[in-house]
């Protein structure tokens, strides 16, 4: 008989029921994994590994004869199994058939899972590339959804520093700079701190378009009519804007102020010079000291460029020297226009002035007057004396020696005289003191009213009175001498003009005794007058005009003309003695004594006695 199980401390009841029931569970186990097994044992797991291990133990607790009748016990138990096995197979033998079944249909789900498995490994890449974009759009639309949730939770701050652009627009528009460069400020620092951001970004490009819109205003303004504490607000907002160094600056601020003056002296009308430069000195004498104040007091220290010009006073002294450069050039250009000597002295006392009071900022431009201003009085002299010359040699070339009343009397006188020697002698003597009383009047200024007698010298005389009487307003001391030689000129070219006169006309016996009137008058009376208006301008000139010189050509024809007359006069004489003398017989009888008493003494009147029969 197969001993009993003697049950140990441990061992759980059904453990001792019998040995067969005990080793049930460890045969049990080994005879399926027997069947089970392939020809290669797999690793066993860790139940079997457990219940191996309990079988080991068990059989450790085994007497000696109970090990050996242990291989029986486990052959029966396995012819056992193997029965059992069999009978089961008989009675479920549908069951394998159906597992065979059920294989085989496994066996072909297998292949098409294997090639669903194959396309599935091919279409792993372009899933595996889709995943990973699906990845990313959705690391992106995570990080974009934290932004907005970030957004969302800032969103009134959002827009706050949205309207800034549009707030720092409406401040320049409204001149509030204060505002608006506050907000540039605010702007600049935010970039600085969040340079990558793109809403930053955007707000410092809107930020820049309108600091370029007030940039512009503000120069602008400096354009315009502004006084000195405009500029200091404009000056500093340009500074605080950053855009210009400190001497661009400078260049800045004399730019703007430059494009104003030309743009007031641009508006002046040129069409009378004499307004025109009044106003234009009045521009330079307000505008250009307010600039140069306005320039010393923003810009405290002169020294506004580097060592090379820092000697010369800095870029204000250059731009001041080069308006008045342009000043002094539209002097030369407008000046000539002037033609009263009036207006040309009120023109140049402005110009004093205006330097008088530009000196009081180191711009004092009247020594650079009178050079411009002798050009143009010489120039407006000169024209004038050419204009009376050229007006007389007109004048004379048109003229018809008619007697005028005066003249025509003293032609009369002429005629008497030479009937009367006694009387014409008389005349002549007591003509040259009343040439010379008629002539001045008493006054060296007055014209001889002699020259009423010649219309060309009158005309001639009118021309010279109209341009001393311009002169007289402007007479600079330095052009006395280039005066008196313009003058001489004048007189020069009056006396050869009517020497040529003379040579190239034929005039009868009525019209030559008034031309050598006019001929004289023109030496005796124009030419000394002429120096007398000139000594009354320039009374302490040395400067003098040569009459003697002037007047030779033509005193020269009047020498001549005067020796004709004089040889004429003499014939004329020798004539009428000729005439008045009678014939006397060879010899006087001795009984007519009377008679020749009586040819020997003419008659009072000139007539010869009546001759005896």
């Amino acid at each position: 008989m197969r001993p009993l199980n003697v049950r140990r401390p441990g061992d759980s009841p059904s453990d001792v029921t019998s040995p067969s029931s005990a080793r049930q569970p460890s045969r049990s186990s080994f005879s399926k994994s027997s069947l089970s097994r392939p020809a290669v044992s797999p690793k066993p797991s860790i139940h079997e590994q457990e219940q191996e291990d309990v079988y080991f133990t068990e059989l450790l607790s085994y007497s000696l004869e109970r090990l050996g009748k242990e291989p029986e016990l486990l052959k029966a138990d396995q012819d056992h199994l193997r029965k059992q096995a069999e009978e089961s197979a008989v009675k479920h033998y549908k069951a394998f058939i159906n597992t065979a079944s059920c294989l085989e249909a496994a066996k072909e789900e297998m292949q098409g899972l294997a090639g669903h498995v194959d396309a599935l490994l091919q279409d792993i890449p372009v899933l595996d590339r889709i995943c990973d974009q699906f990845v990313t759009t959705a690391k992106a639309l995570q990080a974009k959804q934290t932004e907005n949730k970030q957004l969302q939770s800032n969103h009134a701050t959002m827009l706050e520093l949205l309207e800034v652009p549009q707030l720092m627009d409406t401040c320049v528009r409204n001149g509030n700079y204060d505002d608006a460069l506050d907000l540039k400020g605010f702007i600049s620092k935010l970039a600085f701190m969040h340079s990558d951001l793109k809403v930053v970004q955007s707000l410092v490009k809107d930020v820049d378009a309108t600091s370029a819109s007030m940039l512009e205003q503000l120069l602008q303004k400096l354009r315009s009519n502004i006084q000195l504490p405009d500029c200091l607000r404009m000056i500093g907002y340009l500074r605080r804007l950053g855009v210009f160094s400190e001497r661009e600056l400078r260049l800045q601020f004399l730019q703007c102020r430059e494009e104003y003056m030309a743009e007031v002296i641009e508006d002046l009308e040129e069409q009378s010079a004499y307004d025109y430069l009044k106003r234009l000195t009045d521009i330079h004498r307000l505008h250009l000291f307010d600039v140069v104040m306005q320039y010393r007091a923003i810009f405290s220290d002169d020294n506004s460029v580097q060592d090379d010009e820092s000697q010369d006073g800095g870029l204000v002294f250059s731009w001041a020297e080069h308006r008045v450069c342009l000043y002094l050039e539209a002097l030369r250009r407008h000046l000539p226009r002037i033609t009263e000597g009036g207006s040309l002295a009120s023109v140049l006392e402005h110009c004093m002035y205006c330097g008088m009071s530009l000196a009081r900022v180191g711009l004092d431009i009247r020594g650079l007057l009178p050079p411009i201003f002798e050009a143009c009085v010489l120039n407006m002299f000169s024209k004038a004396v050419g204009t009376a010359v050229d007006t007389f040699l007109m004048v004379l070339d048109t003229h018809k020696w008619t007697s005028m009343p005066s003249m025509a009397a003293r032609s009369r006188g002429r005629s008497a005289s030479l009937a009367d020697p006694a009387a014409a002698a008389s005349s002549d003597a007591a003509t040259p003191s009343s040439a010379s009383n008629e002539a001045h009047g008493g006054d060296p200024s007055t014209p001889p009213y002699a020259l009423m007698d010649h219309v060309p010298l009158a005309i001639f005389v009118n021309g010279l009175l109209s341009a001393f009487n311009e002169l007289r307003h402007c007479a600079p001391l330095s052009l006395a001498t280039a005066l008196a030689s313009i003058l001489q000129e004048a007189l020069t070219r009056i006396c050869t003009g009517t020497a040529h006169y003379s040579a190239t006309r034929t005039l009868n016996s009525s019209e030559q005794p008034l031309f050598a009137a006019a001929a004289k008058a023109q030496c005796d009376l124009v030419a000394p007058y002429a120096v007398s208006c000139h000594q009354c301008i320039y009374p302490q000139s040395t400067s003098k005009v040569d009459v003697e010189q002037a007047t030779k050509a033509l005193r020269e024809v009047i020498q001549v003309w005067d020796q004709e007359q004089a040889q004429k006069k003499d014939h004329q004489d020798a004539q009428k003695q000729k005439k008045s003398v009678p014939r006397l017989p060879s010899k006087i009888p001795a009984s007519q004594p009377q008679a020749r008493k009586e040819v020997d003494q003419p008659s009072s009147n000139g007539a010869a006695a009546p001759q005896p029969g």
